[in-house]
């Protein structure tokens, strides 16, 4: 049940009229109620894929209440461990087993030899990849103490893990961040509720007026490999345009409706293209992801014994320098793997969302110094507007070609095709016609150059004032119905939808 069509909007209408109905104390039951028919609906009914989400989330809870239960701190690293390693080893078994699977017959075709290995045919439980997180996250904050006390109501705990709105995708929520407004039931706001309304809105907007017209010419550019030179540089811009309308849209709708509820859930982008390197981009997109991995991941392997035996055998060979650098590039390259094989099973995504992002943050580390002289040489002025700006672009052009792997059918292709940028240059096919053959008219070219605009003066105006909706609310009655009935027309209008066709897929659900 995709999340821009009627029937979700009348499901969330139900859930809605009911959970301000119900009493306070029984509104976490409502929301129950609607996660379970939601996974249903997303998993064709099937009951068997909802009981490995039921078994993953009661396993943690119980391994929770153990930790606090138990005495001894080994013990309680062994249940920590365990749990999280039988998680982590269920992600990989429904979501990345191809990634092993297509690496062992490629290792076994170069020594001669065919495994055979095939890919068991099943289908992943919904929202594995975010909820697995968040009860990893939980399982460690109870661990930590960071979690003072843990969830002893199991289908208060089923909530916490498959609250609805969070599992197309994510953000990754943390407990401590949604468990009063989560089981104490949400306090009612009006003006809340039209914020939530506004998004919701505006989410719609950016996804199906955008996402989905930009992704027919999209598609059409990443069939195969006949387009080349410019050609991928320009299907990269508007990869990375559709996918930041595509999950941004997404975040917009589902915080929008959890606003609704009463329920605040953490944010996921904050003006991503406004950041002058690689290391801030990623910080300002898909934040809960990047927190959690920085958290969860980074932070405890740099603490770990391991590390502390890696940065003792550096100080020891190659100085004080080294057992401090040395021993944070390997957090780095553990992260970002991590990361890129989270977004998929296959080369192309370790690379395109990880390790190039780690290439690219530890070179800029270590030529540092380098660059800091190149810029004294050529007297450049770091505080001018002109200078902030071409790092805008410098990141965007970095970050749409790296993630521009991702869209392509391998890794291998993915090299190809930006082989061809240097080896067949065609400036030419900008201004032949060739754009225009890319399934989208003059008015969805119209459509898609104006709703980019209308993105970009929000993000603009959210980098200077904060909120635009609280901006918005200021200023005079006349003004905001027009701006409300203009964004409603717009998304009734021009939204890609009605007879014959099908919302795309929200990319992000995919990873």
């Amino acid at each position: 049940m995709s999340i821009v069509t009627l029937r979700f909007f009348i499901f969330v209408g139900v859930i809605l009229a009911e959970y301000w109905i119900c009493p306070k104390k029984f509104r976490w039951a409502v929301l129950l109620a609607g996660g379970g028919y939601f996974m249903l609906a997303n998993t064709q009914g099937n009951w068997a894929v909802c009981a490995v989400f039921a078994a993953e989330t009661l396993l943690t809870w119980l391994a929770a209440l153990a930790v606090r239960r138990l005495s001894g701190e080994r013990q309680k690293t062994l249940m920590t461990a365990a749990t999280v390693m039988i998680l982590a080893a269920a992600l990989i078994l429904y979501k990345d087993l191809s990634f092993f699977v297509n690496n062992i017959n490629r290792i076994g075709a170069l020594a001669g030899a065919s495994f055979g290995l095939t890919l068991p045919q099943w289908l992943a439980p919904f929202g594995i990849s975010y909820y697995t997180f968040i009860l990893i996250g939980y399982l460690l904050d109870v661990r930590w103490g960071t979690v003072e006390e843990p969830q002893k109501n199991p289908l208060k705990m089923l909530l916490f893990a498959g609250y609805f709105p969070q599992m197309t995708s994510g953000p990754i929520t943390r407990y401590n961040d949604m468990s009063e407004t989560l089981f104490g039931g949400g306090r009612w706001e009006l003006r809340r509720f039209q914020f939530g309304l506004q998004r919701f809105l505006w989410g719609l907007f950016k996804k199906l007026v955008l996402a989905d017209r930009l992704a027919v010419a999209v598609a059409e550019l990443y069939n195969g490999e006949a387009y080349t030179g410019v050609l991928v540089v320009v299907a990269a811009g508007l990869y990375i345009a559709q996918l930041y309308a595509d999950f941004s849209g997404c975040m917009d709708i589902v915080i929008g409706i959890s606003e609704l509820f009463g329920i605040p859930l953490a944010e996921n982008f904050r003006r991503p293209f406004s950041a002058t390197n690689l290391s801030e981009l990623w910080r300002r997109w898909h934040m809960t992801l990047g927190v959690w991995v920085r958290d969860y991941l980074m932070y405890p392997a740099l603490k770990s014994g391991w590390m502390k035996g890696v940065r003792g055998f550096c100080k020891k060979h190659w100085g004080k320098k080294a057992s401090r650098d040395i021993p944070t590039y390997i957090g780095m390259f553990i992260t970002w793997f991590c990361v890129g094989f989270w977004h998929g099973g296959s080369w192309k995504y370790i690379f395109g969302s990880g390790l190039f992002f780690f290439a690219m943050i530890a070179g800029g580390m270590l030529l540092a110094p380098v660059f800091q002289k190149i810029i004294a040489a050529l007297k450049i002025n770091t505080e001018a507007w002109s200078w902030k700006f071409f790092q805008q672009v410098r990141s965007f052009c970095l970050f749409s070609a790296a993630v521009s792997f991702d869209r392509r059918d391998s890794f291998g292709a993915g090299l190809r095709a930006w082989k061809t940028v240097l080896t067949d240059w065609n400036p030419w096919t900008l201004v032949d016609g060739t754009l225009m053959n890319l399934g989208l008219d003059g008015k969805d070219i119209a459509v898609c150059a104006l709703g980019l605009l209308a993105v970009l003066v929000v993000s603009m105006l959210q980098e200077r004032y904060g909120s635009v909706r609280e901006l918005l609310a200021k200023q005079n009655l006349a003004f905001r119905w027009l701006v409300y009935l203009a964004l409603f027309l717009a998304v009734l209008v021009l939204g890609r939808y009605g007879p014959g066709y099908n919302a795309a897929d929200f990319i992000y659900a995919g990873f």
